[in-house]
């Protein structure tokens, strides 16, 4: 989106080909960002719903029809396996999510800090508001691409830490043995597979890791300054 707005209004390629060529590439990536997090946050509305049928009644069990019988099916062991099945679908999901994080960081950094250094020479300098104003989109543009993943990471904990509070109000209110050790599984399980990731053990991802990464990008970009001698 910055691309094609800056270079429509400045001639960023003499050639059209070129040009095109260019926007194409960006926006076959920008749209693989975006169905990405579309299948995370589908992710997240699972773990939601999986919170929701464990919240409604009472009772910890599901009765239901079937070959016209009666059924009786421990609620609480098939929430489990649901967690479980979700759980599974993450782990597929990492090494992918790991390596495109660790590219966007890789790539977004030098970006946001070159591009904070020109907001701050055109304010500086008195050059054009309009150029301005394609840099701060740019600027937007990167930050949502890097940090949106991290936002719904946090949700995804979010969901984990409601399910154990619901398992633990169960607990106290259980009197079957079989529940109550079904639920201390259940609690066990969700401290093992809490949803909590680090980029190949190193960068957390949560929402901790959009402040780290503008006070690391402030850094740089104070330095920049006064190398550049820009405010003297």
């Amino acid at each position: 989106m910055y691309t094609t707005f800056y270079c429509v209004s400045h001639v960023c390629y003499t050639s059209l080909i070129g040009y095109l060529i260019n926007q194409f590439s960006l926006l076959a990536l920008d749209s693989n960002r975006v169905w990405r997090f579309a299948i995370y946050d589908e992710i997240r509305h699972r773990l939601k719903t999986l919170r929701l049928r464990l919240e409604e009644g009472n009772t910890s069990y599901y009765l239901y029809v079937e070959n016209k019988k009666s059924v009786k099916e421990n609620k609480i062991r098939f929430c489990l396996q649901l967690y479980g099945n979700i759980a599974d679908t993450i782990d597929i999901m990492i090494p992918e999510l790991h390596a495109s994080l660790f590219v966007s960081i890789f790539c977004g950094v030098p970006k946001l800090i070159i591009n904070v250094y020109h907001v701050l020479l055109i304010i500086e300098k008195d050059l054009p508001y309009e150029t301005l104003g394609f840099m701060l989109i740019h600027i937007f543009q990167i930050s949502l691409f890097i940090f949106s993943p991290c936002v719904v990471a946090e949700l995804y904990f979010y969901e984990v830490e409601n399910i154990r509070r619901i398992l633990i109000h169960r607990l106290i209110r259980e009197e079957d043995e079989k529940i109550i050790n079904d639920i201390q599984l259940f609690l066990h399980y969700t401290r093992i597979r809490d949803f909590r990731y680090k980029i190949w053990r190193m960068i957390p991802v949560n929402l901790s890791f959009p402040l780290e990464f503008i006070n690391l990008c402030t850094t740089y970009v104070i330095v920049i300054v006064n190398f550049t001698h820009l405010y003297d």
